[in-house]
């Protein structure tokens, strides 16, 4: 079996500490990590870099995280994608589930959900 190639990881989220444990994580595990803080940032990133998973904060300041998954699938409508949540209103929860997400997530998010993010990724992506 041939080996398994690092990931490229693109993390949204306006909340440092969990981005840098997110970055953390999936970096010793070998992955390309980049983060960032708002759209601007992201869609500039998907501009440049070859992502293969997205993963995104719904609520954020400037655009909500729907609306950002909704553009980066139009630029590449074959990435992996998925919201994360730490707000369990029915409004957000509604609001989440009408987007165009892979997977959707609710804080607090351990490895083991990252583990099986890079897992479901893996199985719908032939490739990898």
């Amino acid at each position: 079996m041939p080996p398994i190639r690092p990931l490229t990881i693109l993390v949204v989220d306006d909340d440092i500490s969990l981005s840098l444990f997110f970055k953390e994580t999936l970096m010793k595990e070998g992955h390309r990590v980049f983060v960032t803080v708002n759209e601007h940032g992201a869609l500039e990133t998907l501009k440049n870099e070859a992502v293969d998973i997205l993963l995104c904060d719904f609520v954020l300041p400037g655009l909500d995280g729907g609306k950002i998954v909704a553009i980066a699938k139009e630029m590449r409508p074959t990435l992996f994608c998925v919201l994360i949540s730490g707000h369990h209103q029915k409004l957000v929860s509604e609001k989440i589930s009408g987007t165009s997400a892979d997977m959707i997530i609710a804080k607090p998010i351990l490895k083991q959900t990252l583990h099986s993010i890079i897992q479901k990724f893996r199985e719908t992506a032939p490739l990898f």
